[in-house]
């Protein structure tokens, strides 16, 4: 369809991604299941929402509901309390938890709660399977939900459990009935998310679900939570598509992840046991030659696609552009070709901004997908391109009305074509940003210059939060510090996190650890923070000297091998397109970090399971 209308245009266009120490925080025991396959209790657990309780409704009418008002404030001490037995109470973070910083938080006021209200409806016609327990969690409320299996995953002899868990920590631990297909959890606080995960008996997860903790209902005197769907977990995937919307098959491209080093034998194949929150660069090639060379930055669990544009369109849409503006744009030059979505649908009307090169200009696609000079924002397809841009690294945000959206970096190489979707979402979050030094959690006072933001974002307290737009994504995040014994750094953020955690060092400690380097001209410097006992740290260029890598522990202490839950430090990294990978080597799990190394510049980020 896009060839025939092409053909009433130009035949110049016609060729076709404080941490300290502080009270117990209370957490139950997960629970075992032992139900083997095709036996009754297997059976049983499998059809028990569709079989054994066909009368369920899972939004009974007859429950007394009430939405949680975004402008009321929550007393923990108003609930009413449902006894739940639990096991002895484990320690399971050293986060400080302050209640009134958390209820203070505008999205975290869920609604004033009635003194005094019935028992709990939660099974109308089937007894809550929660309900006869004893509570040891003082001053916390109930969130009550179902959960299911998808994506073929199946239960043997594995360890189910649920739990909160807010800015990367455990919080509680919760409860899990099998029969029913429902899970229960005592919180104290309406923040972070839920986290359902399938271990095996090696402890490696093998379903998985998260929801955040937002828009609750009330339910009585329990909340009513989002329905866990515990599928496969975090993974690497392309998502390719065409651009006319035709399927890619795999005898037109050769896709590869982390930087050209691992190939895909199929487009839609999964690198899986990937830690949540890693990123890679993926690389698709064209077999005959039709197809444009395309880069795009992919992450554990990416929603996102990557639209596929032919050689042919790239050089038209370069030549159009090149006689309506009178530029002439270098052979070579990469492009950036770019989408805007609001909750996965494009977006009309939206601009975009290169935010560390603001004199680019950007041009967009109109409905038969020709860049047209005179539009000023997206079209209904949402689609942008910004020709003739040199190889680095693009923070690129997306505005309407002057109200940002979302944000997505871009890594661009020669005679590329660099592809990322910006991800918006309505349901928008409040991240927090905590800054402190890296072995003594003091707080260090610092500025943050963050993708969409308008001001600089001022971190001089234990705490600061702002409004996050962007359901997933790798953004560039400026760090720094106000006292100048301490090193400015770009943080690598992924955007899916509701939270930025910034280490400071001190420029006394870099200098420490460098000393016995030679450290090279035209190359960058990284460190890691690494949450794993049992780890090995490399690149993915196969040629770099190993010896330019370095380890520290939690204290400052120096190493030459990797220390449990330390850190490293990587000198003389190449200017392009890089990639860091941490193996967990007790369960084989890779955290990966992909960015754009810049001379002289200085990158930070964490690698977790």
């Amino acid at each position: 369809m896009i060839y025939l209308l092409a053909l009433i245009f130009p035949i110049s266009f016609l060729y076709s991604p404080k941490v300290e120490k502080s009270g117990a925080v209370y957490m139950a025991k997960t629970m075992h299941i032992t139900h083997e396959r095709k036996t009754p209790a297997y059976t049983l657990f499998q059809q028990a929402q569709k079989v054994s309780h066909p009368e369920l409704d899972r939004h009974p009418a007859s429950l007394e509901s009430k939405a949680i008002s975004g402008s009321e404030n929550l007393s923990l001490n108003q609930v009413d309390q449902t006894n739940v037995e639990f096991p002895p109470a484990t320690i399971v973070t050293e986060m400080t938890l302050n209640k009134q910083e958390l209820l203070a938080r505008t999205d975290l006021q869920l609604g004033q709660l009635v003194a005094k209200e019935k028992d709990s409806l939660l099974l109308n016609k089937i007894q809550n399977p929660f309900a006869n327990a004893k509570q040891s969690i003082p001053n916390s409320a109930s969130i009550q939900g179902f959960f299911e299996l998808s994506g073929g995953v199946g239960l043997t002899n594995q360890t189910v459990s649920v739990r909160r868990v807010r800015e990367g920590k455990s919080i509680e631990l919760g409860q899990v009935d099998l029969k029913a297909g429902m899970y229960q959890i005592y919180v104290g606080s309406f923040d972070g998310e839920l986290v359902a995960e399938i271990k095996d008996e090696n402890g490696i997860i093998i379903g998985e679900d998260r929801k955040r903790i937002s828009g609750l209902t009330r339910q009585n005197n329990y909340f009513q939570g989002p329905q866990l769907k515990l599928g496969r977990p975090s993974g690497f995937a392309i998502n390719l598509r065409n651009i006319d919307d035709r399927k890619i098959k795999d005898t037109e491209v050769a896709a590869s992840l982390f930087s050209g080093n691992y190939s895909l034998k199929k487009t839609t194949d999964i690198y899986p046991n990937v830690a949540r929150h890693s990123s890679t660069v993926a690389l698709i090639d064209s077999v005959g030659g039709k197809l444009a060379r395309t880069l795009s930055i992919r992450t554990a669990q990416d929603p996102s696609e990557v639209v596929l544009f032919s050689s042919n369109w790239i050089e038209g849409a370069k030549s159009y552009l090149s006689e309506k503006i009178q530029i002439q744009y270098m052979s070579e030059a990469g492009i950036i070709i770019g989408r805007v979505l609001l909750d996965g649908k494009p977006v009309t009307g939206a601009q975009v901004v290169v935010e560390n090169q603001p004199g680019i200009e950007p041009y967009y696609l109109d409905q038969f997908l020709i860049p047209q000079v005179s539009q000023a924002n997206t079209t209904s397809n949402g689609y942008f391109i910004i020709p003739g841009v040199q190889e680095g690294s693009y923070q690129i945000s997306a505005f309407i009305q002057n109200r940002h959206i979302g944000s997505q970096a871009y890594f661009v190489e020669k005679s590329v074509a660099s592809y990322q979707e910006i991800l918006a979402m309505t349901n928008v979050k409040v991240a927090t940003a905590r800054s402190f030094d890296a072995f003594t959690g003091q707080t260090i006072a610092t500025e943050l210059q963050i993708p969409g933001l308008e001001d600089l974002l001022s971190v001089d307290t234990e705490s600061t939060t702002y409004v996050e737009g962007t359901k997933s994504g790798l953004v560039e995040v400026i760090n720094r510090p106000f006292q100048r014994d301490y090193i400015p750094y770009i943080y690598l953020q992924n955007q899916s996190k509701d939270f930025i955690h910034l280490p400071q060092l001190t420029e006394k400690f870099v200098e420490y650890i460098s000393k016995n380097h030679k450290i090279n001209a035209d190359t960058s410097f990284f460190i890691g923070f690494v949450q794993m006992k049992n780890f090995e740290v490399s690149l993915t260029d196969e040629t770099f000297d190993h010896t330019n890598i370095v380890y520290f522990g939690s204290t400052g202490q120096v190493s030459m091998t990797p220390i449990e839950n330390g850190g490293f430090a990587i000198f003389n990294i190449p200017i392009g397109t890089s990639e860091i990978i941490v193996e967990n080597k007790d369960n084989e799990k890779v955290a990966s970090q992909a960015f754009y190394s810049k001379s002289s510049m200085t990158y930070l980020a964490h690698f977790a399971d």
